[in-house]
């Protein structure tokens, strides 16, 4: 598992899987999580997305069909958006 450690990490997309966060400050960041494993010790998250992809996002989906994960609320922003996350 690679470690990172003693940073402040600041609006970047970061990928969960085979990483250790410690001691780290996570900023609007982008938090990518494909179902493998991942740890942080002592870490500050502040304004982060929770992107869930691969096998942890057809998890995801699969729970959504049996209402075990309530939908986000739309906001007015993401209801006018025809993009696609």
């Amino acid at each position: 598992m690679k470690v990172i450690a003693d940073q402040e990490l600041e609006n970047t997309v970061l990928q969960m899987d085979s990483h250790h966060f410690e001691n780290c400050t996570i900023t609007q960041c982008v938090l990518v999580f494909s179902g493998g494993d991942f740890s942080w010790t002592n870490c500050k998250f502040v304004n982060c997305q929770i992107r869930f992809v691969g096998a942890a996002g057809k998890t995801i989906n699969f729970l959504k069909h049996f209402g075990m994960v309530p939908q986000a609320p739309k906001t007015a922003e993401a209801a006018g958006s025809s993009s696609v996350h």
